[in-house]
């Protein structure tokens, strides 16, 4: 009976990949996910510790749910534009999954595409609505969103993204309706 607990209990102990920087655990899939899970949060956590020549950090840092997305502002818009969580954000976007650099977000060329987000809507992932809150008209973001603001640890099917995927977006705030 002992050796029969043992042997389930090193099972279980198995079934756990990684965890992410706040600790939680990632399901254990096949060796290949569990290389992509690794090598998603490697490159999140790299991006996170990236600092300018100036001291400062690359990227600031946006706390969402207790998970944290990164960003950098690549050009400033105009202050007195800022949306509400009824706004509907017009954007030029374009976006990867860094680690392999597939894109999922533009046109056939590599081109970022214009398009609108409803910032309420519960198909728009939880980063990016939390981070266009924050935005203002013409401002253009880089932004790094983990899994968890993401699609979580489910394969999302189309545009294809693995599950576990860290996101990367370059965004042009457009305007507010």
């Amino acid at each position: 009976m002992y050796v029969a607990l043992c042997w389930v209990m090193m099972g279980l102990g198995g079934l756990v990949a990684c965890s992410d920087d706040e600790g939680k655990t990632i399901p254990a899939h096949t060796e290949a996910e569990k290389l992509w899970i690794a090598q998603n949060q490697a490159y999140f956590q790299e991006r996170k510790a990236i600092v300018e020549e100036n001291g400062q950090l690359l990227y600031r840092q946006l706390v969402v749910e207790s998970d944290t997305l990164l960003y950098r502002v690549l050009a400033i818009g105009e202050v007195d534009s800022v949306p509400t969580i009824n706004s509907d954000a017009k954007v030029s976007m374009l976006g990867i999954l860094p680690v392999s650099g597939d894109q999922i977000v533009g046109d056939s060329k590599g081109n970022p595409v214009e398009t609108t987000l409803d910032l309420d809507s519960p198909d728009l992932i939880k980063g990016l609505s939390a981070l266009l809150l924050q935005t203002h008209k013409g401002e253009r973001l880089e932004a790094i969103i983990p899994y968890q603001l993401a699609y979580g640890d489910q394969n999302y099917p189309y545009p294809y993204i693995p599950l576990c995927s860290t996101l990367q977006f370059t965004i042009t705030v457009k305007g507010f309706e």
